[in-house]
């Protein structure tokens, strides 16, 4: 019999690689058919930040943005990218850039556990300056819709994809703490205009993300 340990194990794995080719995939995909990616992908939401206040894309009007979808309960992905984009922070600061006018967003891809104060807790240990975004999995969804973000929680055997028809049950399937969720993971570089300028895969460098920054700040 295949131990649980041994299961999340793969599970794990899976859910690097998984994001690893979506994010390769989608990113060539841009630069492939960037006006085409830039008018399919809505910027708009509505959302709770990680001091428990509610948002909405108007709130950072004027603003370049930059995106990133993720959990707290991740064991890599997640940290390792939110890292990436603190460095980029710590460097475009060091660099004179006017940090000032560029956002930054984690949005959680697992509202039922990512309570406002526990991305709080889990984006303190990064920067001041990375904007955590929860809410219900009603707000929540068509953000994930608009950014072709592809969100399923795993466990074992069992599998619920939050973007099917069994929307209703979600709150159910996500109820059970022991489960990982796999997500496509890339970062969506926006200029002041709301306009998506680039896309880039997990695993990109840090002289990539400020490269691409540089250009719209």
């Amino acid at each position: 019999m295949i131990s649980k340990n041994r299961v999340n194990q793969f599970l794990f794995l899976s859910i690097i690689i998984l994001a690893v080719v979506a994010g390769w995939a989608v990113s060539e995909l841009f630069r492939d058919k960037s006006p085409e990616i830039s008018n399919n992908i809505q910027l708009k939401f509505s959302a709770i930040d990680h001091s428990g206040i509610n948002v909405t894309e108007s709130s950072y009007d004027g603003y370049a943005k930059v995106f990133f979808f993720g959990f707290t309960h991740c064991p890599d992905i997640c940290p390792i990218s939110a890292n990436l984009m603190a460095n980029a922070i710590d460097e475009l600061t060091k660099d004179n850039y006017p940090i000032e006018n560029i956002k930054f967003f984690f949005v959680t891809v697992d509202p039922s556990r990512d309570s406002p104060k526990r991305l709080n807790d889990f984006l303190s240990n990064f920067s001041n300056n990375i904007i955590g975004l929860t809410g219900t999995h009603e707000n929540l969804m068509p953000i994930w819709k608009d950014f072709f973000v592809h969100v399923e929680p795993a466990r074992q055997s069992e599998h619920q994809n939050h973007l099917s028809n069994t929307e209703q049950n979600d709150e159910n399937a996500m109820a059970d703490e022991n489960y990982m969720v796999q997500h496509t993971a890339f970062y969506y570089i926006f200029d002041n205009d709301n306009i998506l300028q680039s896309i880039l895969p997990f695993g990109s460098s840090i002289e990539q993300m400020i490269e691409d920054l540089k250009k719209i700040s």
